[in-house]
């Protein structure tokens, strides 16, 4: 089990506390007409969750533990760039939130941040793109093209799934709001949760710490051969 699995169970844990908040907060908003405390526990929980899951993309796509066990340079500028944004459009977007929608100008901020959060989804594409670069390069060189291969096939999976959960959330969703009935919006968070749920349950599987997992079956393959090459060689 890799530290990366950690960080995933902990994403997890955020998610599952932030929607248990929200829930909490809307019930207490149809009994009271207001939740104010559990409305800042839940945007605590929103906001740790929304950088957990950041960084966890950003870690699983620049093959953290499972390809190599460092950050290179250029990966450590996108997390310098992409978390900061994050932290400020996170914290912008709870106070857009909390405030009334009475000007234009609350409009055009509003989706000036919504755009910061698209940029930054588009940012953390990058190092998956650099990740797929690296095996498709190493499966020329090394001589282990088969097993380097499978490296990629399954990045490249990543890469699709990753792609197509941010369009779906950031752009369809939002697309769906703007058009439907307002007795309708809710269609929105809830295609939100399904296609999170979705997101989270397939990476999940697909990088699990289990003994039949194609990167750590590799990597126990690789530390076999390096056993019985350094007997020869001394």
């Amino acid at each position: 089990m890799y530290g990366i699995h950690y960080l995933m169970t902990l994403l997890v844990v955020m998610k599952m506390l932030s929607v248990l908040f929200k829930a909490i907060e809307l019930h207490y908003l149809k009994i009271n007409g207001e939740a104010a405390a559990w409305a800042v526990i839940y945007y605590i929980f929103a906001f740790l969750k929304g950088i957990m899951m950041f960084v966890v993309i950003a870690l699983v796509g620049t093959g953290w533990t499972f390809i190599k066990p460092f950050l290179a340079d250029k990966d450590k500028k996108i997390f310098l760039i992409v978390i900061p944004l994050q932290i400020i459009d996170n914290i912008a977007m709870v106070v857009i939130e909390e405030t009334t929608p009475g000007t234009l100008g609350w409009f055009t901020w509003k989706d000036i941040f919504r755009l910061v959060d698209i940029v930054c989804c588009g940012a953390i594409l990058v190092p998956i793109i650099w990740s797929i670069k690296h095996l498709k390069e190493a499966s020329q060189i090394d001589g282990k093209a088969a097993r380097n291969m499978e490296k990629l096939k399954l990045f490249r999976q990543f890469y699709l799934l990753v792609v197509s959960y941010i369009y779906f959330t950031r752009i369809i969703v939002y697309l769906l709001d703007a058009t439907l009935p307002f007795r309708w919006v809710w269609l929105g968070d809830l295609f939100t949760e399904l296609a999170t749920f979705a997101f989270f349950c397939t990476t999940g599987y697909k990088f699990r710490p289990a003994s039949d997992n194609l990167l750590l079956k590799i990597e126990e393959e690789e530390e076999e051969e390096m056993a019985q090459k350094s007997p020869s060689t001394a």
